[in-house]
């Protein structure tokens, strides 16, 4: 899509880390006008190479020399399997466990730096917690960073983590060896937000305003950070407000007894389960990735999710929302948080995939949430009754039914279902920022349906300012005065004049031809029903 930001004729730009060396990036320009608008460094170690699959992170020391690393090039993705349909691509290409490290995207000039240095905004990419890396085109925010654009600008910092079963696989041997030892993918993300914490200043940040966000499975990640943190007051609070963008918590993690029946389909399927677990686990760690790529999708239960642990997941966090602790929590802490969504999510989950019968449907959901839960799904939604098995267009109805479900566990109920519930138990309204985006360009035609609106990540190029894809003057103009309140947000600015916040059952909406309204959010009520019923069956 669109133009492609090149590092040809790009001067190189160095940092110095006292005691531990030197880092060269681009300085890259804006395609439209020439001009130099940001420094970039990409493949930056947070965490040392994992000693071996499955393990915990271990923390960059405090004499690691920087100076032999190549800060030019993109590192590589971690590894996942392929997967591609009418919008979703994930082909084969080279890929990295040792995919900790981080991409920092860094103004060039200093006309508008604050005096204590730039906010920071930390961006967790999203892909289901399967799939995607940090290293995303639309990450080159040159135009963005460009002065003549916009005065409120930030550091921009992508993470990459370790995705599907090499982030998230869980197993009695692995708790045995280190009772931390699920949710790897979460620990990757806490050790890169602690080496932001730390090292940022170094770029021109400013640690004390940082902003954790994340798109899809990066916002469901952001929030886990979140809590985290409010979990855990003796570690480093480090994260002073929140974007969600497109996904919330529906509902308590997987126990780890939960997760048993995955893993033991995993090891029936590589014919080890008359070996002991001590065994199957060291077979696993001695697969070669790319096998485990390839054998992924032969699973039935093929993704692999957030664990409750009671180490980096509290149990309680569910039962927390709905009583009111969570809401005391945020309030101790002086959290802000942004919110919302895009008109069509549901378009994107239909196509990731997507069942064929009725028990499929059912399996297909239960990969998402617990099995008590995706039973109820089943008849809130009446399946039952809105397909008919026999009909010629019973695929596609599967697909829009499975893309509805999950659409709305996601993003629309869980998004209502949790704002609902910490507001009227005592978090400040005002400090709720919620929004939704109707709007697309033109180019976008050539691309995706205009039938099918904004789907799932594809208001990225608004968010990110990619205005060389494609955005006209007047394109141009209303997406500068939906961005100037986010970009006010991100700058901590306190009195948000064009953002209003006052009723949490409106929202900000980007509507298709350009406008921008505060008004009544249609899908507040059904949301917060479904939501209870959601609740309710887990506590």
């Amino acid at each position: 899509m669109g133009q492609n930001v090149s590092t040809d004729n790009c001067n190189k730009h160095t940092i110095t880390i006292p005691n531990q060396g030197s880092l060269t990036g681009y300085t890259l320009k804006n395609p439209s006008n020439g001009k130099p608008t940001c420094h970039r460094f990409t493949n930056i170690p947070y965490a040392l190479p994992t000693k071996q699959r499955f393990s915990l992170p271990s923390s960059i020391p405090d004499d690691y020399d920087y100076s032999n690393g190549n800060y030019l090039k993109f590192g590589l993705k971690c590894p996942q399997p392929v997967y591609q349909s009418k919008q979703i691509q994930y082909t084969l290409s080279d890929s990295t466990e040792h995919i900790q490290y981080v991409n920092i995207w860094i103004p060039s000039s200093d006309e508008f730096k604050p005096k204590n240095g730039w906010p920071v905004l930390i961006y967790i990419h999203g892909g289901w917690l399967q799939y995607g890396d940090p290293n995303n085109e639309f990450f080159n925010t040159v135009e963005l960073m460009d002065d003549e654009n916009f005065k409120d600008k930030y550091i921009f910092v992508t993470p990459g983590y370790r995705l599907n079963i090499f982030g998230f696989l869980t197993c009695d041997e692995l708790i045995k060896e280190n009772p931390k030892n699920t949710n790897m993918g979460f620990w990757d993300q806490r050790e890169s937000i602690k080496w932001v914490y730390k090292y940022i200043k170094y770029f021109g940040g400013d640690p004390e305003k940082i902003t954790l966000s994340g798109l899809s499975a990066g916002s469901y990640s952001a929030f886990f950070q979140l809590a985290y943190e409010l979990y855990n007051p003796n570690e480093e609070q480090i994260i002073k407000q929140v974007i969600f963008f497109s996904n919330m918590i529906y509902g308590q993690p997987k126990s780890i007894d939960e997760c048993k029946e995955q893993y033991d389909e995993v090891v029936k399927k590589l014919n080890i389960e008359n070996l002991s677990q001590s065994e199957q686990l060291k077979y696993l760690r001695s697969l070669d990735y790319k096998f485990l790529e390839e054998f992924l999708p032969k699973l039935e239960l093929h993704t692999f999710r957030a664990v409750t642990d009671d180490h980096f997941i509290s149990s309680n966090i569910l039962k927390d929302i709905v009583s009111g602790e969570f809401s005391r929590l945020l309030n101790a802490k002086g959290i802000r948080i942004m919110h919302g969504e895009v008109d069509n999510e549901s378009y994107l989950y239909s196509l990731l995939n997507p069942p064929t019968s009725f028990d499929d449907l059912q399996l297909q959901v239960e990969n998402y949430y617990p099995r008590k839960v995706s039973s109820l799904l089943m008849d809130i939604y009446n399946v039952k009754e809105e397909i008919d098995i026999n009909s010629n267009d019973k695929d596609e109805k599967f697909a829009q039914l499975f893309g509805k479900i999950v659409g709305d566990g996601q993003v629309y109920v869980s998004t209502r279902g949790f704002i609902n519930n910490i507001i009227k138990n005592g978090f400040n309204k005002n400090d709720y920022y919620r929004y939704r985006i109707s709007f697309r360009g033109k180019w976008l035609d050539e691309h995706l349906d205009p039938k099918v609106k904004v789907t799932h990540a594809y208001d990225k190029p608004i968010w990110f300012y990619t205005l060389r894809v494609g955005f006209n003057n007047e394109e141009k103009k209303q997406i500068d005065l939906f961005l100037k309140p986010y970009l006010e947000f991100i700058n901590f600015e306190k009195d948000i004049k064009d953002w209003e916040t006052h009723d949490e059952t409106k929202i900000r909406w980007f509507k298709d031809d350009g406008s921008i309204t505060y008004e009544k959010d249609p899908d507040w009520d059904r949301s917060i029903i479904i939501a209870e019923k959601v609740y309710n069956i887990q506590l």
